[in-house]
């Protein structure tokens, strides 16, 4: 049995720090995502998309390390649909360039009876389409059409994406605010809180303080835990 402690502790720590790391991205990604708000040329969108791209096939290779093997809500390794949404991304990063002609978009060669034909269309619809409301709109119908083989959590990135362009349709150039995560902060402040009360309580031996502030330091970083768990799984592209 104590020969099994070291690999467990490793394993604790190596998933830690795969949890770090898919948190630097998200955040990266995150900013990418928000960068897409103000920029409006468009191969400078198509570079912000290829790197958003990038970032999420790092949380692919990551997440299992990070949070295990768990599928998501249709039942796909989560990995799979973030790749999904990394293929999408770069999928709607050749739009932009199609719209200025760096990139050849054909249109009329997707014959009615081919596979996936209505989501085909649209996408040659967005590659010929610059409003940000009709890409908007676009966007929309291809993230049903998507969902229907990639899965809704591969899909719902086009729906972040058309809800950057129905804000730039606004005339907007500011991403919306996002929530403020204040627990981590709030634990840190009550358990500085509880060592000043440790170490001020009466009646206390030098065992008793000990024992005390173990458990304190160990239902603080419990709660930690479960805060990052809870906010790793729920967390999905720039929401």
């Amino acid at each position: 049995m104590l020969k099994t402690i070291p690999s467990v502790v490793r394993s604790r720590i190596d998933r830690a720090a795969a949890r770090h790391r898919y948190a630097g991205l998200q955040d990266t990604l995150n900013e990418t995502i928000d960068d897409l708000y103000a920029a409006q040329d468009h191969d400078d969108r198509a570079a912000l998309l290829d790197y958003a791209a990038q970032l999420i096939e790092g949380l692919a290779e990551l997440h299992t390390a990070a949070w295990g093997g768990e599928p998501d809500a249709d039942g796909r390794p989560v990995a799979v649909s973030l790749a999904g949404q990394a293929a999408l991304l770069r999928q709607v990063a050749a739009t932009e360039r199609a719209v200025i002609g760096t990139l050849t978009w054909p249109v009329g060669q997707t014959p009615p009876d081919a596979e996936h034909a209505a989501e085909l269309l649209a996408w040659t619809e967005l590659a010929h389409t610059s409003a940000p409301d009709r890409r908007a709109a676009c966007l929309r119908r291809l993230c049903v059409l998507a969902a229907e083989h990639l899965g809704e959590r591969a899909a719902e990135v086009l729906a972040v994406l058309a809800e950057v362009e129905e804000h730039r349709a606004t005339g907007g150039t500011v991403p919306p605010t996002r929530p403020r995560y204040v627990l981590p902060r709030v634990l840190v402040g009550a358990f500085l809180a509880l060592l000043a009360l440790i170490g001020l309580a009466p009646g206390l031996d030098a065992l008793g303080r000990v024992l005390l502030l173990a458990v304190v330091m160990a239902a603080t970083y419990g709660a930690l835990c479960v805060y990052v768990g809870v906010r790793g799984r729920s967390q999905r592209v720039a929401r």
